[in-house]
């Protein structure tokens, strides 16, 4: 494991997440609907030592997707995969974005990297009251060096690569057997992906990169690929979001105070004085708002 956690991947997560959007997975053999929305996966744990889950998307007909990605498999998992299942109902239901009473549709998706083969899993469990189904993707099946070749000589060349091609890059690495061939992938991913012109393709690819596979990229790698992206004019807009954002937040904690100060009776002109950053007019209107209510 990597030291790619969830809230250190903030940015890259929600660049990638937000160009996920109307993509398919057909591109790793699942027929499933398309893409609607990238859900949070920051769910309350059930237990401290419960592992957070991987992707959730909601679906184009409404189903909510939970993908994880093995690169073993062991019978076990399908108690974690419970666990995912339970804790997305009970949140779902208790933020109210579920109601109690009505149908909920889950997916339970496993991808399996290269060095699992079809015939090693199975893909439903069976424990009389509950029965769960894992929908199955095998990488395996995928002709790694041939797709690299491919997906090298159209960057190359400069031409475009097409949204199934763009999902085929970021689960390339996954492609290859062993851990070694996998962190080789990625580094010659990387190399590739900085050839592509355009900017904002190639910062999805790259963010996915780094999402799909922060359990096998080494710490270097991963810290590389990230000052690359933020070095970008998208992760360039992105510093700008958070800056503005503060802002934001700055100047909503000045018209409170502001607030506090009217309610108090201090006069308009020492407000002013005191909080730097507000006209007497914003602070007059403040003092409106507050006999209106």
């Amino acid at each position: 494991m990597t030291d790619i956690a969830y809230q250190n991947k903030d940015i890259t997560a929600k660049y990638f997440g937000e160009n996920l959007k109307e993509k398919s997975f057909s591109a790793y053999g699942l027929e499933i609907p398309k893409i609607r929305k990238v859900l949070p996966t920051n769910l309350p744990s059930v237990e401290a030592n419960e592992l957070r889950i991987d992707n959730l998307f909601l679906l184009k007909d409404g189903s909510l997707a939970i993908v994880d990605y093995e690169s073993d498999y062991n019978e076990s998992n399908k108690v974690k995969y419970l666990n995912y299942l339970t804790r997305t109902i009970k949140h779902y239901i208790q933020e109210g974005l579920i109601p109690a009473t009505s149908e909920i549709r889950l997916r339970m998706i496993v991808i399996y990297t290269a060095d699992i083969l079809p015939g090693q899993t199975r893909p439903d469990f069976d424990a009389g009251c509950l029965k769960l189904h894992i929908e199955q993707a095998f990488l395996v099946s995928v002709p790694s060096e041939d797709l690299e070749h491919h997906l090298q000589d159209k960057i190359i060349k400069g031409l475009p690569l097409t949204e199934e091609e763009q999902m085929q890059f970021i689960i390339l690495p996954l492609t290859y057997k062993g851990k070694d061939a996998k962190r080789d992938s990625i580094r010659r991913c990387f190399q590739l992906a900085k050839r592509i012109e355009n900017e904002t393709i190639q910062t999805f690819l790259l963010s996915g990169m780094l999402v799909f596979s922060d359990k096998i990229i080494s710490s270097e790698e991963s810290r590389d690929i990230k000052r690359w992206i933020m070095m970008t004019k998208v992760g360039q807009l992105f510093e700008e979001e958070k800056l503005a954002y503060a802002k934001e937040e700055s100047e909503r904690t000045k018209k409170e105070m502001a607030v506090k100060m009217l309610q108090k009776g201090y006069p308009v002109r020492e407000i002013a004085d005191i909080i730097q950053g507000l006209s007497l007019d914003e602070i007059l209107e403040l003092g409106k708002n507050i006999k209106q209510q």
